[in-house]
């Protein structure tokens, strides 16, 4: 539908592209440059909706549509929700997912859920890149059909399109209450919900 609207709008240019140069050849050419100049912005109008509603380009390359970023992004979202907090109160889980949209929306990560989930950063200590999510670095087993997955499927999905209150606002950082990392003391704490400390 939108590829023979496009062939309609660029007929119609084109129509119109013909007729301004016979008017060219024929008449003075100032009446002529001043059609194309008026036919400009609705060649720019045309262009524009043409390619804001054509397939997107994905990480990899392929055409996608939106629809379907927006459900792998999800999806992404909810397998961190599911391995990092499953076992937490749904006020962790809210938590858990926030930070990784909070860090979503931040200039110093990633700009997809997805990478955003699988970012690594130096460690100092062991010398190696290691996974901002712990789980991201081994083979996790999930149960797609549990009533864990389904929670964190609903979390994520209310937590990307903004549909909750904020629990930890502009929080970036957490870690399990279990340990105690070199860069808690630089950051600021923001709450303490469940097994999970929250930094800003």
């Amino acid at each position: 539908m939108l590829r023979s609207l496009f062939y309609d709008i660029w007929g119609w240019f084109e129509l119109r592209r013909r007729r301004l140069a016979m008017n060219w050849a024929l008449r003075d050419r100032g009446d002529g440059l001043f059609f194309v100049f008026l036919g400009l912005p609705f060649l720019a109008v045309g262009l524009i909706v043409y390619f804001a509603y054509t397939a997107r380009e994905t990480y990899d390359g392929s055409r996608i549509d939106a629809g379907k970023i927006r459900a792998r992004e999800i999806r992404c979202l909810a397998e961190n929700i599911y391995f990092e907090a499953r076992g937490e109160t749904l006020k962790g889980q809210y938590a858990v997912a926030e930070v990784t949209m909070n860090r979503l929306a931040s200039p110093h990560f990633p700009n997809t859920v997805c990478d955003v989930v699988h970012d690594t950063r130096w460690d100092r200590s062991r010398k190696q890149l290691v996974a901002h999510f712990s789980w991201t670095a081994f083979k996790m087993r999930l149960e797609s059909g549990s009533p864990a997955w389904k929670q964190s499927m609903d979390v994520a999905t209310t937590v990307y399109h903004g549909y909750y209150e904020p629990v930890v606002p502009d929080a970036l950082f957490y870690h399990a209450t279990s340990v105690n990392p070199y860069w808690a003391s630089s950051k600021k704490m923001v709450a303490r919900i469940g097994n999970h400390i929250f930094y800003r």
